[in-house]
């Protein structure tokens, strides 16, 4: 019989965590899985701690030269044998119950086609330094993919069959550091898409892994995915005024300098306004980030000590109301 869970892994010199990602693998409560381990032609002691693995249900297969996660990735998803993949990377950790929870979710909601968690931030020693909280509904995901990937990695869970159907991961070179966050979207268009609340993955910061030694590069490339889910959303381009508004607009604090013109507004406005709209017949419950919005348009307006002029004060006062109202019409 396959198993009913495929554990995807691929590992580059991974010797400094790899044992303590397989072991936690290994330490589940759920037993029904199996565990594929691509080494990416690693050239430190990986190999051999591969080689210490017994277990039948942990595979390995080993890649003669470097060929990126991506790659390393679909290989892993050809072979595997279970209805559900979970990934796992080689410096992470689940904790015990992480498969169990995720396979009853799973099983019970025939409509989602993934489903993630929340995640404990680790650092190089294994201590907690914090905690990434889950959002919760596709509405939700939908949106915050437009903005920047709300989801890690090591918690996901997919079905197999939606990943085959999409042909995996992108190998394109310029989603290289950023292959999980182009897939997400293309998933969420099959269906339902969602997290568990609680945290049931360790997600490790250490100064060799890849947000640490490429963050420029990386950002780059979340900021043009970003861009390209949030036109998919609205189904129009987004030209390069909007979109410089719009990340001024989110990351502008009410009452710190900041400068909106009235036209500015009004493409905030339709910008919000479309987002809300793209996602609204994902209901099954209220969205709150377009609530968000509008309470920081309406504070943006009242209490900014920047050069806004009366005629952009206002927009953002109509905007805050408008796009308040109709993210209570649209998702409630």
């Amino acid at each position: 019989m396959p198993p009913t869970v495929s554990v995807l892994m691929t590992v580059f010199n991974g010797e400094a965590f790899l044992r303590q990602a397989i072991d936690s693998v290994l330490a589940q409560t759920y037993d029904d899985w199996e565990l594929i381990v691509v080494d990416d032609a690693s050239v430190d002691s990986t190999p051999e701690i591969l080689m210490t693995y017994r277990d039948p249900r942990v595979r390995v297969l080993r890649q003669e030269r470097n060929c990126k996660q991506a790659v390393c990735s679909n290989l892993a998803i050809s072979v595997a044998k279970g209805r559900y993949m979970a990934r796992l990377d080689a410096d992470d950790i689940c904790l015990p119950t992480r498969l169990e929870e995720q396979v009853r979710y799973m099983d019970a909601h025939p409509e989602t086609h993934l489903v993630a968690t929340a995640a404990y931030f680790i650092d190089d020693r294994g201590v907690r330094v914090g905690l990434c909280p889950a959002l919760r509904g596709t509405c939700e995901l939908k949106i915050s993919m437009a903005l920047y990937n709300p989801i890690i990695h090591s918690s996901v869970m997919f079905r197999a069959d939606t990943a085959r159907e999409l042909n995996g991961y992108s190998e394109d070179e310029r989603h290289r550091l950023s292959e999980d966050y182009e897939l997400w979207p293309r998933i969420a268009r099959c269906g339902k898409i969602t997290t568990l609340s609680e945290p049931l993955v360790e997600y490790r910061f250490h100064p060799s892994s890849v947000s640490a030694v490429n963050p420029g590069e990386q950002n780059q490339q979340g900021a043009s995915i970003a861009r390209a889910n949030l036109e998919r959303i609205l189904g129009r381009e987004v030209d390069e005024i909007t979109w410089a508004a719009w990340w001024r607009f989110r990351a502008t604090k009410p009452g710190c300098m900041v400068t909106f013109d009235a036209v500015e507004v009004t493409s905030l406005h339709l910008l919000v306004s479309g987002l809300i709209r793209g996602v609204q017949h994902d209901r099954g419950g209220q969205c709150k980030l377009p609530l968000i919005w509008a309470k920081h348009a309406l504070a943006l307006a009242l209490l900014r000590r920047g050069d806004i002029g009366a005629n952009a004060r206002l927009r953002l006062l109509f905007m805050g109301a408008h796009i308040g109202t109709q993210a209570l019409i649209a998702h409630w």
